[in-house]
């Protein structure tokens, strides 16, 4: 399939909570047909849906796109202290948040959802996203 034919996809991944701890999850892209595997392209990471407004004066939550031996290869959210309950953080927050758009075929992509720290009490709860392109 050429690129000319890219779909749009938004995975999108259990709620989390960056006040209580870190947590790896990882995929791969979805085949545009059984057994074919598929080049993407990221083009938006977030948090989407928050429950509780985060706390993170000391250390800010991250959503990281990357591998396992490069946890930022490709994106990487920094989520800004106070954002409040029922927001979404996202590329119209941060413009910074791609670094290598392009993930290759059969390639296995890690999200990293990195704890916050707060001077008090590290808070934030929502739940991940990342938009491709898959071709």
């Amino acid at each position: 399939m050429s690129y000319d034919g890219k779909k749009l996809v938004r995975m999108t991944f259990p709620s989390h909570d960056f006040g209580a701890g870190a947590e790896v999850l990882s995929f791969y892209l979805p085949p545009n047909e059984p057994g074919e595997q598929t080049k993407g392209r990221v083009v938006n990471v977030g948090v989407m849906a928050i429950t509780e407004a985060f706390a993170n004066s000391t250390g800010g939550g991250t959503i990281q796109i990357g591998t396992a031996t490069d946890n930022d290869a490709y994106a990487k959210l920094n989520i800004p202290d106070e954002t409040a309950d029922e927001a979404c953080v996202d590329i119209n927050t941060d413009a910074d948040v791609i670094i290598s758009e392009d993930i290759s075929a059969g390639q296995l992509v890690e999200i990293n959802c990195t704890q916050s720290t707060d001077a008090d009490t590290a808070a934030g709860i929502g739940i991940p996203f990342v938009d491709f392109y898959v071709w």
